[in-house]
């Protein structure tokens, strides 16, 4: 409230710097991440040097929230750089305040080794994650958020390391954990988790039940406005598409490849950016596909009339 002069009292700096990086975690989750680096540059210039433990998150979660946005630039050399001082500046067992920001940064390092096809790396990162806050009692939202993200990046893992039997195992025991809770973390990792089973049953070659699974993502969660949940919707109508393709099945894989770019619309999330560039050019090779098919069928027929 302000004061007897009307002025506003100032606003806390450790609150004003958890607001900036709910915002740059925000960004990161939307995909927007070039909005993110100049949010935690003010945040670190401001309070890397502070003792006070509220700050020193914040400046945590600044280095994996930048770290994570260069990553997506294709800097991931300057973004493991950040991720390596988060992990040498602040991880402690001793120090429970800072726990949320490695936590982050851990999942972002995760994701780094995923993208650059080290799933053995990437299974020891998210395996470490778990193992020092996987049991934490009564952890606050941040932390909490960031184990469930791991959760859903551990059956992610296998399937990148084509162990599709323990990934299956693993989304499965994710799925009848948290499915049908409305709390926003369980269904990320719900969704997350019927995602991955999907892949891991195209994996095991049991398509027509992964072509289900996909489907049950879209279904469930397609009129879902959030950005990584319309990601993620993208992604399973990808996964669709992909399973249709391989099986022949070119009419129903030009319907799937359809169903993305109408999901993702006119302007899709910068996430939605890959699936859409995928169903543009398997549409146009399909689609001459199609095409050369037809034009054999009329020449058949024509011969058959002679």
């Amino acid at each position: 409230m302000p004061d007897a002069e009307g002025a506003a009292p100032p606003v806390p700096p450790e609150v004003e710097a958890k607001a900036l990086m709910d915002r740059a975690r925000a960004l990161v989750r939307s995909g927007h991440v070039l909005e993110v680096i100049p949010l935690c540059d003010e945040v670190y210039r401001r309070h890397t040097t502070s003792r006070v433990p509220a700050l020193q998150l914040q400046v945590a979660r600044a280095l994996g929230h930048r770290g994570a946005a260069l990553s997506e630039l294709g800097k991931v050399v300057e973004a493991v750089i950040h991720f390596d001082e988060v992990e040498r500046r602040f991880w402690s067992p001793r120090k429970p305040a800072l726990w949320e920001g490695v936590a982050w940064s851990m999942v972002y390092r995760t994701c780094v080794l995923m993208e650059q096809d080290i799933p053995q790396q990437a299974l020891r990162c998210v395996g470490e994650l778990l193992r020092r806050f996987g049991s934490s009692e009564s952890a606050p939202e941040g932390l909490r958020n960031a184990v469930g993200a791991a959760r859903v990046l551990l059956p992610n893992v296998y399937n990148q390391l084509e162990e599709y039997e323990e990934a299956l195992r693993l989304s499965e025991a994710l799925l009848e954990a948290s499915d049908g809770d409305p709390d926003p973390l369980k269904v990320d990792m719900a969704s997350g988790a019927l995602l991955q089973r999907a892949h891991a049953l195209q994996g095991l070659g049991h398509w027509e039940e992964a072509l289900e699974c996909f489907d049950e993502v879209d279904v469930r969660y397609g009129e879902d406005p959030d950005p990584r949940m319309r990601a993620l919707v993208s992604a399973a109508l990808m996964g669709r598409a992909l399973v249709l393709i391989r099986e022949g099945m070119v009419p129903e894989a030009l319907s799937g490849l359809d169903a993305i770019l109408e999901h993702a619309g006119p302007h899709p999330y910068p996430r939605q950016r890959p699936m859409v560039d995928f169903a543009q050019f398997h549409r146009e090779e399909l689609g001459r596909e199609a095409e050369e098919e037809r034009k054999k069928m009329e020449r058949r027929k024509k011969q058959w009339r002679k």
